[in-house]
């Protein structure tokens, strides 16, 4: 058999024909679930596609592993809590925070991290849930300098969305690029383009409702 396969940002198609008798054809259109990026999962895919090709590995053997890769669950969302957050507030120090805003971003991305989850689950739009949470964290950064917990505004508000930052789409739509699927690598820097617009909303209401003085408009 053929088998060829496009995936696009929502939805993929596999086309299946018989190379013997090409009037023998099957195509299938699936639309991709939005889930939690999972690491663990991506390491043993890409594990198992070099096992399939190098140990040539037949169709039964290749879905059952497939299967058991499938039930790795995804990360613990009190680990992934915890680790995101001291994350994001070593990235504020890094960026010469002092010790209020590395609190304040700390505290910020506990929130902003649980509200996007609480979203997530309630199957609110993506870009929705960015706009929002960007708000959320950006203005409880802001809380910090507002009540003087903090003297480096600028890096307490920047590092608190940073957590945000969809760097897998991103990183994924270069490689696209690079690989000749430009249509599918376009796409993706687009949707990528539009959910950083979105953190920038959210953080521009927080300054426009601010006395931060970051924005002098």
């Amino acid at each position: 058999y053929d088998v060829s396969v496009t995936i696009f940002v929502k939805y993929f198609t596999i086309s299946v024909m018989d190379s013997a008798d090409n009037s023998l054809r099957r195509t299938y259109v699936k639309k991709i679930p939005l889930g939690q990026v999972s690491f663990n999962r991506i390491s043993e895919l890409s594990s198992l596609s070099w096992r399939i090709l190098d140990e040539n590995l037949s169709l039964d053997e290749a879905k059952e592993q497939f299967e058991g890769v499938m039930r790795i669950g995804a990360n613990k969302f009190a680990s992934s809590l915890i680790l995101i957050s001291l994350a994001n507030a070593a990235f504020c120090k890094l960026f010469g925070g002092d010790m209020g805003s590395v609190a304040c971003v700390f505290f910020a991305t506990l929130v902003g991290y649980s509200l996007r989850f609480a979203l997530a689950k309630m199957g609110v739009n993506l870009k929705i849930q960015y706009v929002l949470v960007s708000f959320v964290v950006s203005f409880i950064a802001y809380l910090g300098v507002f009540y003087g917990f903090t003297h480096t505004s600028d890096v307490a508000i920047g590092s608190s969305i940073l957590f945000l930052m969809p760097g897998v789409f991103l990183i994924n739509s270069v490689f696209d690029i690079l690989n000749d699927n430009t249509l599918v690598g376009i796409s993706r820097a687009v949707s990528t383009g539009i959910l950083i617009l979105c953190i920038a909303v959210g953080v521009y209401i927080t300054l426009s409702l601010s006395n931060a003085e970051i924005l002098h408009v």
